[in-house]
């Protein structure tokens, strides 16, 4: 099959071939995923990205420069992915979502033992804002600056201040029973 990209002939290259290019500067494009999104997450995003061009490709698009093209769709990819985190850290802070979709994409969350006791002890002492973030930071292992995007707050510093005031209110002695942590 004759593929669309590349000059106005197309080109003889089949969609396989396309795609072990691409997994062949894999490092190139997670370098550019992972500066916008924590490295945990870099894998997911990248087979998304691929799985994206390949469907593309599949349909018959017509693409000029497959990097450049493969680029953009890492980061619309990284973009939904962050999306996706900040509305599940919402639906465990406890804060209302839109849609029905969202909610399911919550009950896939991985609930580790105790959990349900941790969440209770974090909404009653956090704010729904602080509880997001905290949860952003800490169980998703986002920085500053992708949480204060994906929040809407003023930059990093206000994250920051949140973790900051959050971790102030966790570790009174009162919480640290709570939770079940000896004092250290």
């Amino acid at each position: 099959m004759k593929l669309s990209f590349g000059g106005p002939g197309g080109s003889d290259r089949s969609i396989d071939t396309v795609i072990e290019d691409l997994k062949g500067r894999e490092k190139h494009f997670k370098r550019l995923i992972e500066k916008n999104i924590a490295r945990q997450h870099a894998d997911d995003v990248w087979q998304e990205s691929l799985l994206r061009i390949y469907s593309r490709l599949a349909d018959g698009e017509v693409i000029q420069n497959v990097d450049a093209y493969m680029a953009t769709i890492c980061k619309n990819t990284t973009t939904d992915t962050l999306r996706r985190l900040g509305r599940q850290a919402q639906a465990l802070a406890g804060e209302e979502i839109e849609a029905n979709e969202q909610m399911r994409s919550v009950v896939d969350f991985d609930h580790g033992i105790g959990f349900e006791k941790i969440q209770k002890v974090l909404r009653a002492e956090l704010t729904p804002h602080q509880h997001k973030v905290y949860i952003l930071k800490h169980y998703y292992g986002l920085d500053s600056r992708q949480i204060a995007d994906l929040v809407g707050a003023a930059g990093p510093g206000a994250v920051r201040q949140s973790i900051r005031a959050a971790n102030r209110k966790l570790r009174t002695p009162a919480v640290m029973r709570q939770l079940g942590v000896s004092d250290l």
